[in-house]
């Protein structure tokens, strides 16, 4: 195989690399966007839920005010959340990198070319 063949398919590997990491950066959006919206929705469930959150149904519950769950809930959304921003970050950076390399691949080729080129 020669020299310029070997860069060419470097320079195709860098290019699906950067195109797989395109889609999964696209994938992180998504979640999370998604994950933006369920937060979103649990923290306006919390601002539209009754105001008296206890229940009468045990002894315990009437000593105490079940904050828990609405708690729990927010707490779940926020890592959730936190999650898809750590995925997202992870993929921007993997698409980053992958560009990097295609961009180093495209100028080994243009150098060879124009080494090529010279009489």
């Amino acid at each position: 195989m020669t020299k310029r063949a070997e860069l060419e398919a470097a320079l195709a590997k860098a290019e699906a690399d950067w195109r797989k990491a395109s889609d999964a950066l696209d994938q992180a959006h998504a979640e999370r966007a998604k994950a933006n919206a369920d937060w979103d929705q649990a923290v306006a469930d919390r601002r539209t839920a009754d105001a008296d959150r206890r229940k009468l149904a045990t002894i315990w519950d009437k000593a105490f005010a079940d904050r828990r769950k609405a708690v729990a809930d927010r707490r779940r959304e926020d890592a959730a959340r936190d999650k898809a921003n750590a995925a997202w970050d992870k993929a921007h950076a993997a698409r980053s990198n992958a560009r990097a390399v295609w961009d180093q691949a495209r100028a080994a080729l243009d150098e060879l070319i124009r080494t090529e080129r010279k009489p």
